[in-house]
């Protein structure tokens, strides 16, 4: 862990359940991600060393993660001090912290208390219903499974949001002249949704080689100089051939939402292209929108990306 280094804190009632479970799940992604984060768990009625329950244990084990190691821990006013961001698994845990440390806060602080699923859905959503982690202590192993699957769903999207606002790693964007018009249209809408965004041409609709503009986005995402990148020409076909060249770049070409969807949490794809000439703006802004906002889900779906390296690997 560098000096930078920024620290996320799951929190639930007991630190048996829901936060170590979450936390498990996110420091998971973080060292698939190579991201430099810090993860704990804490709870607001920790009894301080308790294991996680067994349950816990079993299901983070279907999952091949492992809590054995895992032991409770009281959230104190250091510990709350000390860390970045907090995520809660209900909005009673989230108002109980605020109010118990409002004292401490200074006016000059950012907001750190969120509940997981607010933070992942956005502040629109926080009034509405559903949005608790219910917990599972004492109850079946289907319900520990569906609580598992819940939070195997929003931890990833938290850790990755958390990760490109503290270190604001730019989406890469390239295209050719078949893709120019879309790309500035693609451009615009990052701007309005917050992303920053590298843009590696083309800057014109003059004629230009789709595996230049292609090569350079996916030099930028391989490098890790990007954390994702967005590649157009006519067909998207192309700019695919090419990224797909590049050791660690997999690129998914996608003209619907499902597609999309399915290629960042089946394939943990890092660069989506897109086809000017096949699909309409309205469409393409949807695709991009529910490709950024899905995340990689981990378990079978990582054995078969782990494949997919070592295939590199051998090329190599």
């Amino acid at each position: 862990m560098s000096e930078k280094t920024k620290t996320m804190l799951f929190v639930c009632t007991g630190n048996t359940c829901r936060s170590p479970m979450a936390a498990v799940l996110a420091q998971d992604y973080v060292e698939r991600r190579q991201a430099d984060l810090r993860i704990l768990s804490a709870g607001i009625s920790a009894f301080p060393n308790a294991p996680a329950s067994p349950q816990a244990r079993e299901i983070m084990l279907e999952l091949g993660l492992d809590l054995s190691a895992h032991r409770a821990h009281f959230l104190t006013e250091e510990l709350w001090q000390a860390v970045d961001l907090i995520l809660t698994m209900t909005q009673g845990q989230k108002k109980y912290i605020e109010e118990l440390f409002s004292q401490a806060q200074s006016e000059k602080q950012d907001k750190k208390v969120y509940l997981l699923k607010e933070y992942v859905l956005g502040a629109e959503k926080k009034e509405e219903a559903n949005l608790d982690i219910l917990d599972p202590f004492g109850q079946s192993p289907a319900i520990y499974r569906a609580c598992a699957t819940e939070l195997s769903h929003y931890v990833p999207q938290a850790v990755e949001r958390f990760w490109r606002e503290v270190f604001a790693l730019p989406i890469a964007l390239g295209a050719d002249h078949g893709g120019f018009k879309l790309k500035e249209e693609i451009k615009n809408w990052l701007e309005e949704k917050n992303y920053k965004y590298q843009d590696y041409g083309t800057f014109s609709p003059e004629s230009c080689d789709y595996p230049d503009l292609a090569l350079a986005v996916a030099e930028a995402v391989a490098s890790g100089e990007c954390t994702k990148g967005i590649i157009i020409c006519g067909t998207g076909i192309g700019v695919s051939i090419v990224a797909n060249k590049v050791p660690g770049i997999r690129a998914a070409l996608c003209h619907d939402t499902f597609s999309a969807k399915a290629s960042r949490e089946h394939n943990d794809a890092n660069i989506l292209t897109l086809g000017e000439r096949v699909i309409g703006r309205g469409l393409a802004l949807e695709i991009v929108e529910t490709w950024l906002g899905a995340s990689f889900r981990g378990g079978r779906h990582q054995r078969r990306v782990d494949k997919i390296k070592a295939l590199e690997a051998k090329e190599d």
